[in-house]
C-alpha cells in the first residue's frame, strides 16, 4: 500500500502536531521537491490533508500537513480460554466500538473460528463502517506461531496444532488478516502508546497464567526466523531442570513450572485465601517460612532469566505486564533488581528502568490493530 518512504513520510506527519514540507525533507535530509511528491501521493490516498497556513521562523508562510487517522480502520481481537476480545479502531489506535464476549468451551478448533468470524462480523456490520475502510484485523492468541504464515504451532487451550487460522480466517472474513502469539502484541500496544512509548529497545516480560515475553529492537518487533524469540516460559535457568518446579505441566516450559500463576495456584492451593498474593510475595524478603523460601527461589530463577536477556539485547527498558506482573510490580521489582545486584556488575543495570505496563483494557487486540498497520501501511 506504501513505499518505504511513503511511510517513513506519513509516520513523521502521524507523530508531528504540525509539520510542513520543507521540515519533513529537513528530517530525512531529502530535497523538498522529492518530499512533495511523496506528499501529494498520501493526500491522493486520503491519508493526509493540508491543514491551514503558518508562519515559519524565518517569517515565511508554511502549509501544514496533518494526518487523517479515519482513512481507514482496523480490527484487532485477542482470543483466549475464557474470553474473546475484538476492537475496531481508527488509525491512531481510538476506540471506534469494542465487544467482549466468553469463549465456548469444549468444542473443537473448528467450530471455534466459526464462531469468532461471526463475533468479528457482528461488531463491524454494528460498527457501521464501509467494509472498503477496514484495513485488516489482527489477532493475538496464546500459541506458538509461525511469523510468515501466521501458521498456529500448538494452541493447547483450543486442540490446535499446526492449524492454519490466519489462512482460515481471510478466506471466511475476506479481508486481510495477521495472526500472532499475544505477548508480541502487547509489545506492540506498549510501544505504541504506553509505558515504552519514545523507547526503541524494550524488552517485555508477562507474567499471567503463563510466562511470556517479547522485544522491540530499534522499534521494531523482534520474532525470530521462525517465531519463537521471546518463549521465556521455556528459558533454562538450571540445568537440573525440575529443581524448584512449583508444577509440572507438559505443556509449561521450564521457568514456567517455577514462575507463572497457573503453577503459583497449585502450588498455593490451600494457603492463599482468595487471588492476593501480597502477603506471600513479602514474605519472600524476610524467608520466614518455607513457603518464602520457595518462592524466593522461583523468583531467583525469574531474575537469571531477566538478566541473560539483559545481557543478550541491553534493552532501555523492561515492562512487566499481566495480571500478576502488573498487579505486584512493586514487590516482584524490588525482589528482582535486589538479585540483579547479587548476578550482574551494576554497568550491566545502572541505566536500565523497569516499568509497569499501562494499558490494560484490549491490550492484546490494540496490538492486533498495530500489527495490520506494521503489515500493510509499515507504519
Amino acid at each position: 500500500m506504501l513505499t518505504d518512504l511513503e511511510a517513513k513520510v506519513l509516520k513523521i506527519i502521524r507523530d508531528a502536531d504540525q509539520i510542513s514540507r520543507l521540515e519533513i525533507a529537513k528530517v530525512l535530509n531529502l530535497s523538498k521537491p522529492v518530499i512533495t511528491q511523496v506528499v501529494s501521493r498520501l493526500i491522493n490516498k486520503g491519508l493526509v490533508v493540508e491543514s491551514g497556513v503558518s508562519k515559519s521562523s524565518s517569517g515565511r508562510p508554511k502549509i501544514n500537513l496533518k494526518f487523517v487517522p479515519d482513512a481507514f480502520y482496523c480490527v484487532g481481537a485477542e482470543l483466549e480460554e475464557n474470553t474473546f476480545e475484538i476492537i475496531v479502531t481508527d488509525l491512531l489506535g481510538r476506540e471506534k466500538i469494542t465487544s467482549q464476549n466468553n469463549t465456548p468451551q469444549k468444542i473443537d478448533s473448528a467450530d471455534i473460528v466459526a464462531w469468532c468470524v461471526e463475533k468479528i462480523k457482528e461488531l463491524i456490520k454494528e460498527s457501521h463502517l464501509p467494509k472498503e475502510r477496514i484495513l485488516g484485523v489482527g489477532v493475538g492468541i496464546s500459541a506458538m506461531v509461525e511469523p510468515k504464515t501466521g501458521m498456529v504451532r500448538t494452541a493447547p487451550a483450543f486442540g490446535m496444532k499446526n492449524f492454519n487460522l490466519q489462512s482460515i480466517l481471510e478466506r471466511e472474513l475476506n479481508l486481510p488478516v495477521y495472526v500472532a502469539n499475544r505477548v508480541k502484541l502487547v509489545a506492540f500496544a506498549e510501544h505504541r502508546l504506553g509505558a515504552s512509548k519514545g523507547f526503541k529497545d524494550a524488552l517485555y516480560v508477562y507474567l499471567d497464567s503463563g510466562l511470556g515475553s517479547a522485544l522491540i529492537l530499534n522499534d521494531e518487533l523482534f520474532q525470530g526466523f521462525y517465531g519463537k524469540a521471546g518463549e521465556l516460559g521455556w528459558m533454562i535457568t538450571d540445568i537440573d531442570l525440575t529443581k524448584d518446579d512449583m508444577c509440572f505441566e507438559q505443556d509449561f516450559g521450564h521457568l514456567a513450572r517455577k514462575i507463572s500463576g497457573h503453577c503459583l495456584k497449585r502450588y498455593l492451593a490451600g494457603v492463599v485465601q482468595g487471588n492476593d498474593l501480597t502477603e506471600i510475595i513479602d514474605t519472600v524478603r524476610q524467608e520466614k517460612n518455607e513457603l518464602g523460601k520457595k518462592l524466593k527461589r522461583s523468583l531467583m530463577h525469574f531474575a537469571a532469566a531477566i538478566a541473560n536477556a539483559i545481557l543478550m539485547f541491553d534493552p532501555q527498558v523492561v515492562i512487566m505486564k499481566g495480571r500478576i506482573g502488573q498487579r505486584y510490580f512493586n514487590q516482584i521489582t524490588k525482589i528482582i533488581l535486589e538479585f540483579l545486584h547479587n548476578l550482574l556488575p551494576p554497568q550491566f543495570y545502572e541505566n536500565l528502568e523497569f516499568r509497569k505496563g499501562i494499558i490494560e483494557k484490549y491490550d492484546v487486540a490494540l496490538g492486533g490493530v498495530f500489527l495490520v498497520q506494521k503489515k500493510i501501511m509499515n507504519i
